[in-house]
């Protein structure tokens, strides 16, 4: 999430010609995650170094490559945000229709209906359903910006919302301003009060030590849950 001035991150290539990317940081081991899009993440401790670190995932390619086979399958039979198909919203499936028409999405009786041009691709479906999220944070981020800057003695900061695909929010601790992800719409309510907790506990305490995370559970006690929950998303 945030801590970046803590945090080191590069593009490796693997031995079998895979890019994962690595990222030291102050954490005790090392680990691997392939993420739901295939994505490949090494997250190592600061004194294990790039080439140790490489090394180390270079000695787990078969385990790599066969979760990048099954999150890949996943991903080919996921729908294509088409008719009759479903998209997350907060912690929900709910059924959707796409229809031709101005780019955008409405939310009604429980259903999503994407607009989009006759024949639009993927992308452009999926820039309506972004519509869509970005209406449901602008409506949700604020109350919760307000709750935790007052809990924490801090003006409400700047925030903005942007479509990260591999991070759920980050911050800025010397311009005072966070940033959260758009699919943050797609999972529970409580994940979203639990980031804007996160990131603004990073305005008091840059890293993830355990001053942070004292901090945080003392203005969030939920935060193991709320965690899981983001790790059972992807």
């Amino acid at each position: 999430m945030s801590g970046a001035a803590k945090e080191t991150r590069s593009v490796r290539r693997l031995a079998n010609g895979l890019e994962a990317t690595l990222k030291l940081k102050n954490v005790k081991n090392l680990r691997i995650c392939v993420k739901p899009t295939g994505e490949v993440e090494i997250t190592a401790p600061r004194r294990a170094g790039v080439r140790l670190a490489t090394a180390f995932a270079n000695e787990k390619l078969a385990w790599i490559e066969r979760k990048r086979a099954e999150a890949l399958a996943k991903l080919a039979a996921r729908p294509g945000l088409e008719s009759g198909g479903s998209v997350p919203l907060w912690g929900e499936t709910l059924p959707l229709r796409v229809e031709a028409g101005k780019l955008g999405a409405k939310l009604s009786d429980g259903a999503v209906t994407l607009y989009a041009p006759e024949g639009a691709p993927f992308e452009q479906r999926r820039a309506a359903l972004l519509m869509l999220y970005r209406a449901e944070l602008e409506r949700e981020i604020p109350p919760l910006v307000a709750k935790y800057a007052a809990a924490l003695e801090l003006s409400p900061p700047a925030w903005s919302l942007r479509d990260m695909r591999t991070r759920h929010g980050s911050c800025t601790p010397s311009r005072g301003a966070v940033r959260f992800a758009l699919s943050l719409a797609a999972g529970p309510r409580l994940c979203l009060e639990y980031v804007v907790a996160h990131e603004l506990v990073h305005l008091r305490i840059p890293g993830h030590g355990p001053d942070f995370h004292a901090l945080l559970q003392s203005v969030f006690p939920e935060e193991n849950k709320a965690r899981r929950l983001l790790r059972a998303a992807g």
